[in-house]
């Protein structure tokens, strides 16, 4: 058992660490996402970019060609003299500021506003043709001016900048979410560690404070029944009924620490070793120890066994806090007279018992969380039932240990059925 519960822990951290991997793995593919997102995002928009572009300078050239004043003075800059560019010779004419003009008003017609050069050059002698990849040349302008190789060209000294600017927002925000998934991780895997520490600190402070309990419950038992003994507490009717009152307190608050130490047993993989038992004859047994008590509450117990198959691996004493604490919780949780009926049968390998009450019931919400340490179901400001909330804890982590399972179904008011599925082993 105790390398079984080992088993477990090794499985519970490995599983612990392909979590931790996984998210790791999954915030990396992340990154690489938002990544290539971004570059797809950088590309379209830089096509759409050259597609307007290429849409202004057609309305350019379109506009200069209708122009004759501007065509004669293109004519005459790069036809005499074998000019390469007009931008020297016609900047300071009016005819240049309207070409200027045009290109900006036709740039800011398709939403292009970032900083621009442009000349009419001719191509045969311009250095930059086919060069500059961000500049760009029009269509061919020699059926207007009637001079070949005559180009309009456009250069744009902050393309990057200005399609980085367009995909900016969608850039900065995917890099601020991938920072704030990252962090939170960090945090989160923090808190995680310093939960985990905190839990463990707690646990080993309740198993020390718990066996510190032991050695002075057993003193109070052993001198209350010493003094139980006395002539003088047998024959006065007030100390004998006080004496009794000590014994069964003290039997309860032994029962408590025995709980805790179950669990603290459990949860190291202290567990005693186990045995093929007949749990049939097990629970029949536990049955009749509480027929008494039952019906001095005038309510009755039964168990009805379906199957011959009755033999698991257990532990004896681990297996009868099993069915003893569910016939507790059928005896406290109940409004009425107890009536409980448990019942074993075998389905393929595995053996069943259900435990079934009258009690009065879980809500739906809480099922999930009635096998949680501590937990016990809200009831307002009145707890009429007392205890620490480890007993149905304790039975789940008894019958894990052994690789069974357990379930529970119940309605408010009209009770529980607890299905406990052991592993059946051969004599």
């Amino acid at each position: 058992m105790h390398i079984l519960a080992t088993f477990v822990q090794m499985k519970n951290k490995k599983l612990q660490l392909v979590l931790i991997t996984v998210t790791i793995l999954s915030l990396i593919a992340l990154v690489v996402i938002q990544v290539s997102w971004i570059v797809r995002a950088a590309n379209i928009q830089e096509k759409q970019f050259n597609h307007s572009v290429k849409l202004a300078m057609k309305e350019i050239v379109g506009d200069i060609a209708g122009n004759e004043s501007i065509c004669k003075e293109v004519a005459d800059c790069i036809g005499n003299g074998g000019k390469s560019s007009c931008s020297r010779s016609m900047k300071n004419k009016v005819e240049w500021t309207k070409v200027d003009s045009i290109v900006k008003s036709a740039l800011n017609h398709y939403n292009i506003k970032t900083n621009y050069e442009f000349d009419i050059v001719n191509t045969r002698m311009d250095k930059d043709y086919n060069v500059c990849k961000k500049t760009y040349f029009s269509n061919n302008l020699e059926s207007v001016l009637l001079q070949n190789n005559i180009e309009l060209k456009i250069y744009f000294p902050k393309k990057r900048e200005f399609i980085a600017a367009q995909i900016g927002i969608m850039f900065i925000t995917s890099i601020l979410l991938i920072t704030l998934i990252g962090f939170s991780f960090i945090i989160i895997l923090k808190y995680y560690k310093r939960e985990k520490e905190l839990y463990k600190s707690t646990r080993d402070f309740i198993n020390n404070i718990t066996h510190e309990f032991k050695t002075p419950i057993t003193n109070i038992a052993l001198a209350n029944s010493m003094i139980s003994k006395s002539e003088q507490v047998i024959s006065d009717e007030k100390l004998s009924q006080y004496a009794n009152i000590i014994k069964a307190e003290q039997k309860k608050l032994k029962n408590r620490v025995e709980g805790l130490l179950d669990v603290a047993r459990i949860e190291n993989g202290n567990k005693e070793n186990c045995e093929t038992i007949n749990i049939c004859n097990f629970i029949q047994c536990t049955v009749d120890s509480y027929s008494v008590q039952i019906q001095n509450l005038n309510g009755s117990i039964n168990y009805l066994q379906l199957s011959d198959k009755c033999t698991v691996h257990a532990n004896k004493n681990q297996f009868e806090t099993v069915i003893s604490n569910l016939i507790d919780n059928a005896i406290k949780y109940c409004d009425d007279s107890p009536n409980i009926n448990i019942k074993s049968y075998d389905k393929g390998n595995y053996i069943y018992i259900a435990v079934e009450d009258n009690g009065i019931g879980i809500k739906q919400e809480h099922l999930n969380q009635i096998f949680e340490k501590y937990f016990r179901v809200p009831t307002g400001d009145v707890h009429n039932v007392k205890g620490f909330g480890i007993g149905l804890s304790t039975v789940k982590s008894i019958v894990e240990s052994v690789n069974g399972e357990i379930s529970v179904q119940s309605k408010p008011g009209k009770g529980s059925k607890f299905v406990i599925k052991l592993p059946f082993c051969s004599e």
